[in-house]
């Protein structure tokens, strides 16, 4: 499967489908790393020079994973208030307990591949974070930190 800017996905879906490309990738393209971005990073001439060009150093480096931007995820009014601004409904809070923790911001990450390749033998993670938190840059940290990094 390869997306191009005519594909969208709504956040719903979104763990599942990073699982998906992850997968996909890990299978199909031969790479060291593989950067998530969306595509707003690449169009937008303001967001790029944030996001990209003053922050190449992410791409030098010997990690599995590491990203632009270090957020903190917590079940808090700021993430309960962003989940239903964006249509998904409330929160699930056991599951924001267990995934509670830092994360890279979705807008880019780099990721190993051997770790996409971990990633995409996820499903049941990523169907889990589907249904109950469409928040998939988080559970690409949660993947990091509870099953992979140690």
């Amino acid at each position: 499967i390869e997306w191009g800017t005519d594909f969208h996905t709504g956040y719903k879906n979104l763990p599942l489908k990073t699982y998906e490309m992850m997968k996909w990738c890990s299978e199909n393209k031969e790479y060291d790393y593989l950067v998530k971005c969306d595509d707003t990073i690449v169009w937008r001439n303001d967001l790029a020079n944030e996001f990209i060009y003053e922050n190449v150093n992410i791409f030098i480096h010997n990690e599995d994973y590491c990203g632009i931007k270090s957020r903190r995820f917590s079940y808090d009014g700021f993430y309960v208030d962003w989940y239903k601004d964006k249509g998904l409904g409330d929160l699930d809070k056991s599951l924001s307990e267990i995934a509670t923790g830092d994360f890279y911001d979705g807008k880019c990450y780099v990721v190993s591949k051997e770790f996409s390749s971990f990633i995409g033998k996820q499903r049941g993670i990523a169907k889990m974070f589907s249904e109950k938190m469409s928040i998939e840059d988080v559970m690409v940290s949660f993947i990091y930190r509870e099953m992979y990094s140690e």
